[in-house]
């Protein structure tokens, strides 16, 4: 029986002009209802979510900056916060790679920039997130969770290979889109932070969803036998789902979970491969 679902947002549940079917909203009070926990797991910011979600009036919980912050909705409690190091962020501010990147700090509802692009600001406006302007860094007084680079002219191999080489091994990093690459902790992600809820309300991986389309979903496709990649999906991050949903354009997240708890609207789902170790079986649901 399914107890926990966690969703990815960017090219998942959003289709790519932003928007989430007006439907989902009255399945999350539907999943309330049946006592399934449900998650939205994204790398944005805290405030973001909240508008994303702000029709919802029941109970949800938000991992945002993949998994270094799990907060309930409506300003609500927070389960779990892993803040980066103010040692460790002048190791990043320092690195200066040069290689095409805007640098921004991540704090739980806004943005820290010094001299933001037009092109970096419309990006903010576009998502909204808050602006803060500072003339340095140090003028940070807020718990920082993610240091992202934003490369508009898209992530290439040498900034990868850069990060590599010259990140402290008490951080790490994850590519989380074709312009992003995010900075977090050592040991945050996503799939850590299915784990923190997992291990908080008793859950076991055979008894949760997860839905992704990108590098930074593949942490939860560990924790969850039922791992969904969209078809819209890099080829080599639906390998590693053991299903296969319709496209983020498709509404392929609303159709799957309605289908598995046989709530009308939902279409059958696509197996990508066996999980042995899970007994998913891809001729016969074992979702009740």
């Amino acid at each position: 029986m399914i107890k926990l679902i966690a969703t990815d947002m960017d090219g998942t549940l959003l289709s790519d002009d932003g928007s989430i079917n007006e439907n989902f909203f009255d399945l999350i009070h539907d999943l309330n209802k049946k006592n399934i926990n449900f998650a939205a797991a994204s790398g944005r910011f805290y405030s973001q979510l909240k508008k994303n979600f702000e029709k919802v009036g029941t109970d949800m919980i938000f991992i945002a900056h993949n998994g270094a912050l799990i907060k309930y909705n409506n300003k609500g409690k927070t389960l779990y916060s892993n803040s980066i190091h103010k040692k460790e962020i002048e190791h990043v501010i320092n690195l200066m790679p040069q290689l095409g990147e805007e640098l921004f700090l991540a704090g739980e509802n806004e943005a820290y920039i010094i001299n933001p692009t037009e092109k970096m600001l419309d990006e903010f406006t576009r998502v909204h997130v808050p602006v803060v302007i500072l003339k340095s860094f140090s003028e940070t007084k807020n718990a920082i969770y993610k240091i992202t680079y934003y490369m508009a002219k898209g992530v290439k191999p040498n900034i990868i290979k850069f990060l590599e080489e010259n990140l402290d091994d008490t951080l790490e990093f994850v590519v989380s889109g074709d312009k992003w690459i995010d900075i977090m902790n050592k040991g945050i992600s996503k799939g850590t932070a299915i784990k923190i809820l997992q291990e908080k309300f008793e859950i076991d991986q055979r008894n949760t969803m997860a839905f992704g389309d990108y590098y930074n979903d593949l942490t939860m496709f560990k924790v969850a036998c039922y791992s969904y990649a969209m078809k819209n999906a890099p080829e080599d991050v639906k390998k590693h789902a053991n299903f296969i949903a319709g496209s983020n354009n498709e509404d392929g997240v609303y159709n799957e979970i309605t289908s598995a708890l046989n709530i009308s609207g939902g279409n059958k789902v696509v197996c990508r491969q066996n999980d042995n170790s899970c007994h998913i079986k891809c001729n016969k649901r074992e979702i009740e």
